[in-house]
């Protein structure tokens, strides 16, 4: 394709949006919307190409689709303009608008960072050298506190990896090792769950009084006191068989998990 050719609209694409501003009808705005998808991950790709590597063009591609429809809804043919020119600065917008609802760095601190950013490559052009933080942010016009917040909002916006190491720790420790996750290891659950699976069972396997003694004082927290006086017996012999119970059921566990 030559780059005259690119440059020609969609003929589709304006056929079915000119139908649609005429028509209104539901079916040509479905067309529309279907012809413009290949313009919206144009522009969407380009955006793409202006940000860092951890964006990704899906969400790009869902908020230009909005300002697709806002376009398609606002597109007037008498304005002897193409769709694809209307559209495409909506669709930009949009795309833009998402990035800022995204982004966590307020922008008027934005603002102050490429100001900075400008006045430190002013000095390195005449100095012949990168100046530092301060130097910079001196011939920005910004005092110390625009520059600690500038800092601040960038160091915190920028994203780092759970697997990155940790500065400082030679042993290997990254960033994932420190944070708490809200929910146990998914691991340690299930091997807690297969240990209460295998421990149930060798305690149902027990004869009725020695079952009925390990749940009173294990699930409904009886004392020996109380056990024995529903089994009719002291207190010490439920203490003997509470513990002649405990060693077959560490024996049998034992054996199984040798097995």
């Amino acid at each position: 394709m030559t780059p005259a050719a690119a440059a020609l609209p969609d003929a589709a694409l304006e056929t079915h949006a000119h139908n649609y501003a005429h028509s209104r009808s539901q079916r040509d705005r479905s067309l529309a919307c279907e012809a413009a998808l290949t313009l919206v991950r144009r522009i969407a790709s380009g955006v793409l190409r202006r940000l860092p590597a951890h964006f990704v063009s899906d969400d790009l591609v869902g908020d230009g689709c909005v300002g697709l429809l806002r376009a398609l809804d606002t597109f007037d043919p008498s304005f002897k303009v193409s769709f694809e020119a209307w559209s495409s600065r909506i669709i930009r917008g949009a795309m833009f608008n998402g990035l800022r609802r995204m982004d966590v760095v307020p922008e008027r601190t934005r603002r102050d960072a490429r100001t900075l950013d400008a006045a430190r490559w002013r000095l390195a052009q005449t100095l012949g050298e990168a100046p530092d933080d301060r130097a910079a942010a001196t011939g920005a016009g910004l005092d110390d506190a625009k520059l600690y917040a500038v800092q601040l909002a960038l160091s915190r916006a920028t994203p780092v990896s759970l697997d990155s190491p940790l500065p400082g720790t030679p042993s290997g420790a990254t960033f994932g090792d420190r944070v708490i996750a809200d929910q146990p290891d998914p691991a340690d659950m299930a091997q807690l769950h297969e240990v209460q699976r295998v421990v149930d069972a060798a305690v149902a396997a027990l004869p009725a009084r020695e079952r009925l003694i390990i749940a009173a004082c294990y699930a409904g927290f009886a004392t020996f006191r109380e056990i024995g006086g529903r089994l009719g017996i002291s207190k010490q012999r439920v203490s003997q068989i509470h513990s002649r119970t405990l060693t077959n059921l560490r024996s049998t566990l034992a054996s199984q998990a040798d097995a």
